[in-house]
């Protein structure tokens, strides 16, 4: 072994060249990741082969469940957009209620349709609902796009099955039914503060934007193919989402209160699964949203497919971070940065925080940054037993939230869609997340306090 001080002068030029080859040479984060983490195990005498050996198993536990939960949860998502359910819950929820209400109404609307989509995807899916509330109450579109936004981060980094609280629970062995219960205690703040604190700081650069102008003509005719199915309920469209999360609460809740028999664990441990309840979501889903509004079994199987295609590049990022995760362990560098969190005496759960951060800074993606600070961060739990891993996990999704910049691909999209220039959008996006992210941050000490 080498001493500490050249581990982690590895690590650190490990991570610079992490983030050189993604934002100066433009190569995919999965393949930045590889390079970065067998650079690392050959400085540190691993040797090549085993370096790959070490990366391909971090890789694979990684996605043994996270991989199996965003795929069901993409094709959940597919089917829920494709039968015009998550347009029947926007449109029930916003309806015609006061404009006082408007930015919880969309906030709530997107968080809801957000739980089971990639960001990315409910972004797009969540543009056009934007410009046309923007038109109806006469609004310059951030007062709507903010809190749009500000629901979509929040179940992004707060709530399962979102990538990011998935891939950090996987890594600490947390439960994923305790952090989704965790996760909706601070998602109230977290999301009140994107969508109705900071819009009243920022108002006087709210008046921005030239909106991107959507194809009308495509948009209509999507419409009207639509027509020629049956619409869905709105409770079907709600139960849809929030079957996965309310079963996971429910598993969670029963193992901590209910007698331990052996039948009685063994149910409230499956509902406690996400990968059961999510194929439980789905499985309603193909049955209400897809049989149920006319789409043919070839059409529910199309829908699944095109829902996964965009994932691949996500869960080999994802892999990737394990890989590297394995690599900072097997060389020792995350006990030796866990035991100078304990010897400067950093409480565990600010540290998780300020990894994600600088890591999310750095790097760019959110998701990423949880999977790459996941090596760090797990090795606390063993110099400090007594630290809660669910409020971990969230300490860490918080820390990932934060300022959103050039090199990350949301950044863009906000910038792009809205018609904004790099300044307002840092001036908006950058500290909207930021925002969200510290106030995420006292809500996960609070709680972590309350509960000690």
């Amino acid at each position: 072994m080498y001493s500490e001080s050249f581990v982690m002068i590895s690590g650190l030029v490990a991570i610079v060249i992490l983030i050189i080859l993604i934002t100066r040479f433009k190569l995919h984060p999965f393949f930045s990741l590889l390079i970065s983490s067998v650079f690392l195990g050959i400085v540190n005498n691993i040797g090549v082969a085993k370096s790959v050996d070490i990366f391909t198993h971090g890789f694979g536990s990684q996605l043994s469940v996270t991989g199996v939960v965003i795929g069901l949860g993409a094709m959940l998502g597919g089917l829920l957009v494709q039968s015009g359910g998550g347009d029947k819950i926007a449109d029930i929820i916003i309806g015609s209620r006061k404009i006082v209400w408007m930015p919880l109404c969309i906030g709530i609307v997107s968080l809801i349709i957000g739980l089971p989509n990639l960001f990315e995807v409910t972004f797009v899916l969540m543009v056009p609902l934007v410009f046309s509330i923007t038109k109806r109450l006469e609004l310059p579109v951030l007062r709507v796009a903010l809190p749009m936004s500000a629901g979509l981060m929040t179940a992004h980094a707060l709530l399962p099955p979102g990538p990011a609280t998935i891939i950090a629970a996987t890594a600490y062995g947390a439960s994923i039914g305790e952090t989704t219960l965790y996760g909706v205690i601070i998602s109230i703040p977290v999301l009140l503060s994107g969508a109705y604190l900071f819009p009243k700081i920022m108002h006087k650069h709210l008046n921005v934007g030239e909106p991107l102008a959507l194809n009308e003509t495509e948009h209509r005719r999507g419409n009207n193919e639509r027509q020629l199915y049956r619409q869905p309920s709105l409770t079907v469209a709600l139960i849809t989402v929030m079957i996965a999360p309310c079963l996971m609460i429910v598993g969670t809740i029963g193992l901590d209160f209910l007698p331990k028999t052996g039948v009685v664990t063994e149910v409230f441990q499956a509902l406690g699964n996400p990968v059961i309840t999510l194929g439980l979501a789905l499985v309603y889903a193909m049955i209400f949203l897809g049989r149920a509004v006319g789409f043919s079994n070839e059409e529910i199987l199309s829908i699944s497919k095109k829902s996964i295609v965009p994932i691949v590049g996500l869960l080999l990022i994802i892999g990737g971070g394990g890989g590297l995760k394995n690599i900072l362990t097997a060389i020792g560098l995350s006990d030796i940065i866990s035991n100078l969190a304990t010897d400067w005496s950093i409480p565990p759960l600010l540290f998780a925080w300020l990894v994600a951060a600088i890591f999310r800074i750095a790097l760019g993606s959110g998701t990423v940054a949880v999977s790459a600070s996941g090596g760090i961060v797990a090795a606390l739990l063993t110099a400090h037993p007594e630290t809660n891993a669910t409020l971990l996990v969230l300490s860490t999704t918080t820390g990932a939230m934060i300022f959103s910049h050039v090199s990350d691909g949301a950044f863009w999209l906000f910038k792009e869609y809205f018609g904004l220039s790099v300044p307002q959008t840092i001036r908006t996006w950058s500290y909207l997340v930021t925002i969200q992210s510290i106030v995420g941050l006292i809500g996960v000490l609070v709680l972590g306090a309350i509960l000690s």
